[in-house]
Order: C-alpha cells, then sequence, then structure tokens
C-alpha cells in the first residue's frame, strides 16, 4: 500500500485557469493527510512541463502519483516512460482529466469542489492498491484462501473462462479472459479481482466522495468503459452540465458491479446510486445489463431492511448510438446469404424484393441488431455489402493518399491545426505542415492556438476567406474535440460527414525528438483524413436549445432523488 501519494496539477490555459482555482485547489488538498505534497507544473505535456514532472518523480520517489491535466488518457502514454523509470508500477500513478471531467462538466464552484472530490477519490484508490507487482497478470484473479466454491463465476462468465482444477476450486483460463469483470460483480464474498478493478480501490473511492456541502443530493454513477463513459463524454462535450454532487466511477462493464459496492456507497451517504448501462440487447459482453438489472433487483429486500427505499439504486440503459450500418446494392446482391451464414449477430434478414418486373432474393439488415462490423462486406463474394463510412472506394482512396502523398481538393478545403499555445510547436515543425498543405491543393489552412477555449472558434469563423467544402481538424484528444466543434459547425459551414479529425499528439508521441519527421507524417494523416470523407453532405445536428435524452433522463433521476430526501445515515 501506497504511503505517500503525491498530486501534480497542470496549469495549463488561461481560460481553464480563470474557471478552476488552482491555488484554492492546492490549499485545500494540502490540508489532506494522505496527500505528501502538491505541485501545479505549467504545461505539462510541453518539454519543459515533462521535465520537471521528471525531476518531480526522481527526487521525491513517491509511492503513487496523481495527475490532474487536460487529455488525460494522451497524457497518460506521455509520461508512462518516465513513472516506468523511476521503478513506480503503472497501478501506482492515476490520472484525472480536469478539462473533460469538471470543467465541461460543471459550473461556478461547483468546479473546485469537483475537482477535489475527483482527486481526493483517485488517491484513496491508489493508497489501497496492492502491490503492482502482484498486478501483472492480465486476466482475472483469485483469492483461494476466501473462496467458498460456490461456483457462481463459472455460470455467469460469458465467454467460459472459468473451468475447476484437481481441488475443486475455480480457475482461470488467462487466454480467454477479457477482464470484463462479470465474476467480479457476481462474487459473493469479493474473493475475485481484475488488475485494474479491486472491489476495496472502488470502496475506497466511494468513501472520498464527499459532495459540496449543499442540499443538492450526492449521486454516485457507474458507467460501463466501452459504451456509456465515451457517450458521457460526448454529452459533456456538447455542452451538458453533470447535477452539482454527480461523481462517476468507471468500470469495464456493468456487470462488474458488486452489490457490496451498493451498500457500501448507501452506508457512506451517498443519496443515489445509478448504474448507467447499455440498453437491453446493447451490452458487448451480451450478460453485463441483464446480471445487473437481476442483482440489482435482488438487492431491493437488502435496501428494504436497511431502511432505504428502492429507488435510490437504479438502473439506467443508455440509447445505442444509431450507427451506419451496411449498404446492400440490390443490382449486385445474388441472393447467395453467405453474408447471413458469417454475421455473429444474426442481423441479416432474407428479403424478397422486385427489380425491374422480377422476384429476386436479397439479404437486408436488422438496424437494431447490426453493429456495422463489416463482416458481411468481408465475406460477400458479389461485393454488394458495403460498410457506409468504410465502403472499399473511401478505403482505396486513404490508401492512395497514404502512398502518393497526393489528395483529389474540391478547391475550397480547410486543414485547421492546433499548436495548443505553443506547445506542440516543440514537437512538431507547423510551418513545414502548413507549407506542404497549401502545395497539396487546400485552400485554407489556419493555425489555431487554443481550439479547445471557447472563444477560438469566433476567430476561425473571422478568419475563413470563404465556406469550406471538406475540412480536417489537427489536435489532441481527436474524439472529444470531433465531438466539441460540433457545437461551432454551424459557425463554419460545415455538416458533421464534411470532416474529420486527426490526432497530433499521436504522432509527437511516435517522433518526440523529430519536427519534420512528425509533420510528415500528420501531413500523411490529414491527406488520408481529407480523402476518407464522403463527398456528400451530412446529417443535421439536434436544434438549439433542445434537451437531450440523457439530460431529460439524468434530471428525473435527480429530481427523485431530490424528492427522497437525504440519505438518513448522513451524518
Amino acid at each position: 500500500m501506497p504511503n505517500s501519494v503525491d498530486v501534480v496539477l497542470c496549469h495549463c490555459q488561461e481560460d481553464s485557469s480563470a474557471r478552476l482555482d488552482l491555488e484554492r485547489l492546492t490549499e485545500k488538498l494540502s490540508k489532506n493527510k494522505k496527500i505528501s505534497q502538491v505541485y501545479v507544473v505549467e504545461h505539462l505535456c510541453s518539454m519543459a512541463g515533462t521535465k520537471k514532472f521528471v525531476e518531480i518523480v526522481r527526487n521525491n520517489q513517491p509511492s503513487g502519483l496523481v495527475v490532474g491535466a487536460c487529455a488525460a488518457e494522451t497524457l497518460h502514454q506521455r509520461l508512462s516512460p518516465c513513472i516506468r523509470k523511476a521503478g513506480m508500477g503503472e497501478q501506482t500513478c492515476a490520472t484525472v482529466p480536469l478539462r473533460e471531467l469538471i470543467l465541461w462538466s460543471y459550473r461556478g464552484e461547483n468546479i473546485l469542489r469537483a475537482a477535489r472530490d475527483l482527486i481526493k477519490m483517485a488517491v484513496s484508490k491508489i493508497r489501497n492498491g496492492v502491490d503492482s507487482a502482484n498486478r501483472t497478470a492480465r486476466s482475472a484473479m483469485i483469492n483461494y484462501l476466501k473462496c467458498d466454491k460456490c461456483k457462481r463465476c463459472m455460470e455467469e462468465c460469458p465467454i467460459g473462462a472459468y473451468s475447476l482444477n484437481s481441488e475443486g476450486y475455480p480457475q482461470v483460463n488467462q487466454d480467454l479472459c477479457q477482464c470484463c469483470g462479470i465474476c467480479v460483480g457476481g462474487c459473493p464474498i469479493q474473493c475475485i479481482s481484475l488488475p485494474d478493478l479491486r472491489i476495496e480501490e472502488l470502496s475506497s473511492e466511494i468513501r472520498a466522495i464527499k459532495g459540496d456541502g449543499s442540499e443538492e443530493p450526492i449521486l454516485l454513477t457507474f458507467c460501463c468503459e466501452p459504451l456509456t463513459y465515451p457517450a458521457l463524454m460526448r454529452e459533456i462535450a456538447l455542452g451538458t452540465s453533470l447535477p452539482p454532487n454527480m461523481r462517476i466511477i468507471r468500470v469495464p462493464c456493468m456487470g462488474a458491479v458488486n452489490a457490496a459496492l451498493i451498500n457500501d456507497a448507501l452506508a457512506s451517504g451517498v443519496d443515489g446510486v445509478l448504474l448507467l448501462g447499455c440498453e437491453q440487447g446493447s451490452c458487448q459482453i451480451r450478460q453485463g445489463d441483464i446480471l445487473a438489472k437481476k442483482r440489482l433487483e435482488n438487492l431491493r429486500e437488502t435496501l428494504t431492511r436497511m431502511m432505504f427505499e428502492n429507488e435510490r439504486a437504479q438502473y439506467l440503459g443508455w440509447p445505442e448510438e444509431k450507427r451506419p450500418g451496411i449498404f446492400v446494392d440490390p443490382e449486385r446482391c445474388n441472393g447467395c446469404l453467405t453474408c447471413r451464414q458469417v454475421c455473429p449477430f444474426d442481423a441479416v434478414v432474407p428479403s424478397k424484393i422486385l427489380i425491374r418486373g422480377k422476384e429476386r432474393l436479397i439479404s437486408e439488415r436488422d438496424t437494431q441488431a447490426c453493429r456495422s462490423c463489416g463482416i458481411c462486406a468481408a465475406n460477400c463474394p458479389s461485393g454488394a455489402c458495403q460498410p457506409i463510412y468504410s465502403s472499399d472506394v473511401r478505403l482505396l482512396n486513404t490508401i492512395d493518399a497514404f502512398c502518393s502523398n497526393t489528395v483529389k481538393t474540391s478547391g475550397s478545403d480547410t486543414a485547421v491545426l492546433c499548436n495548443c499555445s505553443g506547445k506542440l510547436e516543440q514537437y512538431l515543425d507547423f510551418e513545414q505542415l502548413e507549407e506542404s498543405l497549401y502545395r497539396c491543393g487546400f485552400n485554407q489552412v489556419l493555425v489555431e492556438d487554443r481550439l479547445c477555449s471557447e472563444h477560438a472558434w469566433q476567430d476561425v469563423t473571422k478568419r475563413l476567406s470563404t465556406c469550406p467544402a471538406h475540412g480536417v481538424i489537427a489536435a489532441c484528444a481527436k474524439d472529444l474535440f470531433g465531438i466539441r466543434m460540433k457545437k461551432h459547425q454551424k459557425n463554419i459551414g460545415l455538416e458533421p460527414d464534411q470532416w474529420s479529425f486527426v490526432d497530433l499528439w499521436e504522432k509527437t508521441l511516435i517522433c518526440p525528438y523529430d519536427r519534420s519527421a512528425a509533420a510528415k507524417l500528420c501531413f500523411q494523416d490529414v491527406l488520408a483524413a481529407l480523402a476518407g470523407l464522403p463527398r456528400t453532405n451530412g446529417s443535421q445536428l439536434q436544434a438549439d436549445g433542445e434537451e437531450t435524452l440523457f439530460q431529460r433522463q439524468i434530471g428525473l433521476y435527480a429530481e427523485t432523488i431530490r424528492s427522497l430526501g437525504p440519505n438518513p445515515l448522513k451524518q
């Protein structure tokens, strides 16, 4: 168990610093006895910032480290080599996304309180973690000193990764285990854990949640990593605010949430527990949502005995986004139904239609079951099946762009590059990249300081000389930027299908000390991104001011908990 945990906060952008008072946050964290030191580093992702981080780790040699910054996942990749060189395990370092999960999610004083809570949760998780040497296995681990041979893990494992050893105990096949955590959630005596998921650590995170001290209910929300957490981040990037005291914990699947965690949360004063999981039939593990609902139903009697209302613990299925789907050309389909034989989701439906006066058998798709995996397209002998957003033509255009370093432009295509307040210029030659794009036929290449700031796109709109036909945006955290920029698409005249995104940080990680080589890689990526765009208008966004389904559902849940009053065990 780490004895000393240091916290490193990144002082990044002017607009972020204005909204999050780092001095007050540092003062509050310094009073926490579980935290040894709190450091504020200017531009942690820059060369100077990374050098300062290395000095902190080397000089202090903390047994645990929490980093608060923007683009936490990308930053973790950059800092990981420094952590390993210092002899620290991956599990002894955690990153908290200050920008995405705090600055974009909360308003006013709630920003400071949420930042404090999330950092304290990460510190508690690290302090209650085990030695990283015991966490090298990439599969579920069983504590045989506690196991009572109930075999529930064998019954619930969706892929059959469990079998019995010679002594009658369950054992895990490491080659089959997908670390979904369903066995962790189902074990009645909590003797199973994953390398990155232990009941003790999650319980310590829950106990660290304090809220803001107001009458607003404290809502603990479990999000599944594959679907609902990215969907939640998309909602936040589009401008959705979270309830003031909602705190997020990520798990690999809703089936990994053990009933003991819900009991611990309510016993520690949390007002409501929300399992934000997949809608029925959307779970990638196939059974996670079903098992989570079943365990929650079995918990009702226990909650009643504890004098809790059943409404305090609920499951909310996040509606799965409509996928682009598979296009089937009826002229080319010969009705062989090879696609039906290879489809792993039973999404192919035979159908008879009239083509030029003759009835023909073709294959159609069940839009609810289809996952757009493309297996049918790869096996179609006539080439009738094509994924809408990755057709053969688009893939060939992208390959040509990579190989020839050229792309067909429309004469009004635009590239918007984010320099990240000059930090990326240390790793990437922007002049070389800009010159190459102009030479290739781009009409405009705009270099902006901070695309993630609220005012950056007003400047982009002013600088655009013409309405672009298509656009490529190159910045860090490209997935979140892809959603964030939808807010500004009407100002620059681009529909969602008319632009693409490139991750600049990814290329600087490949060539960390060669600015010219990084610029060449980014140039190829921008061309490939433009080549892969369909030359048609895209779909329309939701109308301004229209409430999203997430906002309605979360709002109803928060109102339900508010009507129940505070947790009777809250002190």
